[in-house]
């Protein structure tokens, strides 16, 4: 027997969008995963470009030249929208930061570097959502719960790869896991911050360089010579 979806009240959606935006909840063809696209990119501008506050949605489909319709066929509001946005910054961060494994061909700090550039560039090409996630935490409780909660899961992958190290022989036994993961992460993102929201200005690969000695020395990972 199917059962019928629920909304997160608990409620069954009901109504033409509501049952549509049930069946493209996950989009099966080109054509809606485009115009969800086209969505999510319209209201990325419109966010960008005057704020979420003053942002409709009415806003969101002139930018995307859209009817109405076709915003409530697969979202529920702006903030549903917003949190798409949003979540898109941590699939990026798990797919491209995750680090690999300390017995990967390539060594634990080149994976280091190779993961702190991804973090860098990320956050530089994010800049945007990035002001738009501090604006909405500010306001609203659920917003910095999941911001919280993404750093959190960041915290959690580094504590896993520096346990693996341990376990590899290739970090120090002795350093707390925990703390060490927590002021690492905290010292990339404030960095990143400072450097593509604020305009603090350094190179790319110089600035994810020393960022990874510093992650290296904190774990007591071998650091190459420079080249």
């Amino acid at each position: 027997m199917t059962r019928t979806k629920r909304t997160r009240g608990g409620h069954r959606p009901t109504g033409t969008a509501a049952e549509r935006r049930v069946t493209t909840a996950r989009p099966t063809t080109d054509k809606s995963q485009r115009t969800r696209d086209e969505i999510l990119a319209a209201a990325r501008a419109c966010f960008a470009r005057q704020g979420y506050a003053t942002t409709t949605v009415e806003h969101i489909v002139a930018e995307a030249g859209l009817s109405r319709g076709s915003f409530y066929t697969y979202f529920e509001s702006k903030v549903h929208v917003f949190r798409h946005l949003a979540a898109r910054i941590d699939r990026q961060i798990a797919e491209q930061v995750a680090m690999l494994s300390p017995t990967a061909k390539s060594g634990a700090y080149e994976n280091l570097l190779a993961s702190n550039r991804n973090y860098l560039r990320i956050v530089g090409e994010n800049a945007d959502l990035y002001r738009l996630v501090d604006e909405m935490a500010a306001h609203d409780p659920d917003v910095a719960k999941a911001r919280l909660a993404s750093h959190q899961r960041h915290v959690g992958r580094v504590a896993d790869t520096i346990r693996r190290w341990q376990r590899a022989g290739r970090a120090d036994k002795t350093i707390d896991v925990d703390i060490t993961s927590a002021a690492l992460v905290s010292m990339l993102s404030g960095f990143a911050r400072w450097m593509h929201l604020e305009g603090d200005a350094f190179d790319d690969d110089d600035a994810a360089t020393r960022l990874t000695d510093m992650w290296a020395a904190a774990c007591g990972l071998d650091i190459p010579p420079p080249r």
